[in-house]
């Protein structure tokens, strides 16, 4: 095992700084994950683990070893300074770099696949749901596109629990880029709308939508709002005006679970 880092100067201690902000993230192609359920969620997903650092009391795991022979560099850090370094209430113990999961088209291309769209959504909660949603209704991907809270926050990465690594996330900046990608494999633009859209439960939402939900304040965008293929309802009663954008994607997005048991 490594010397204990004492020094907030040693370079991966500077390294993981610089990786709490989202456009050094997006510079290295790398994102902090913390925590043992989703360092061991990664290492089982076989995704690529470039630096492992453990906090000086946390007790040791034969696993964490195991990273090391693979290539992971593993350091043992001064409590004092990991507790600098995690966001986690409760101490992580564990925190490791890790590379951006790869993503491929061909996921898209697949007879039938559901993909749920994320426009503009600000709340971690409500992204990590939605992600965690997808993978347990059977969705094939997840989009953000620009404009949404970034996927790979520690924040939305606790609230998907280790779902991130489970479903492909494909972030895209520019809307017409967007539409095009769905005419290209054929997925029906679902949107919700508060009144005026059909009863959800009388459209067929069991394959090939892209179901896109929209800003929790404002909703979803004119341009893609009218772009949609269908406009759907869910019915409430009483003086509610809306769900929860993570509640709605849920109810929607397990149409797919109950088309297939028809």
């Amino acid at each position: 095992m490594s010397p204990v880092i004492q020094s907030d100067q040693n370079i991966a201690i500077k390294r993981v700084r610089k990786l709490q902000r989202k456009k050094y993230r997006d510079a290295a192609g790398q994102f902090i994950i913390e925590g043992r359920n989703l360092v061991w969620e990664a290492c089982r997903k076989d995704i690529v683990i470039d630096t492992l650092l453990i906090a000086e009391n946390f007790p040791a795991e034969s696993w964490t070893e195991g990273l090391r022979a693979s290539g992971t560099r593993v350091y043992r850090v001064e409590q004092h300074l990991f507790e600098r370094l995690t966001e986690a209430e409760n101490g992580a113990g564990l925190l490791a770099v890790v590379n951006y999961p790869e993503v491929n088209d061909a996921v898209l291309a697949r007879p039938g696949g559901c993909i749920v769209v994320l426009d503009r959504l600000q709340d971690p909660g409500n992204i990590g749901t939605i992600i965690r949603t997808a993978v347990a209704a059977g969705y094939d991907a997840v989009v953000s596109l620009k404009g949404t809270a970034d996927i790979f926050s520690r924040k939305v990465l606790r609230a998907t629990a280790g779902m991130i690594f489970d479903i492909p996330i494909f972030r895209i900046d520019n809307p017409e880029e967007f539409l095009e990608m769905l005419k290209r494999y054929g997925k029906r633009a679902v949107v919700t709308v508060p009144e005026g859209g059909v009863p959800y439960y009388d459209v067929n939402l069991s394959d090939n939508v892209a179901l896109i939900v929209g800003n929790e304040g404002n909703g979803i965008s004119e341009m893609l709002k009218n772009s949609a293929d269908e406009r759907v309802t869910i019915p409430m009663c009483g003086e509610i005006e809306s769900l929860n954008a993570a509640i709605s994607a849920a109810i929607l997005m397990y149409e797919r679970v109950r088309g297939g048991l028809r």
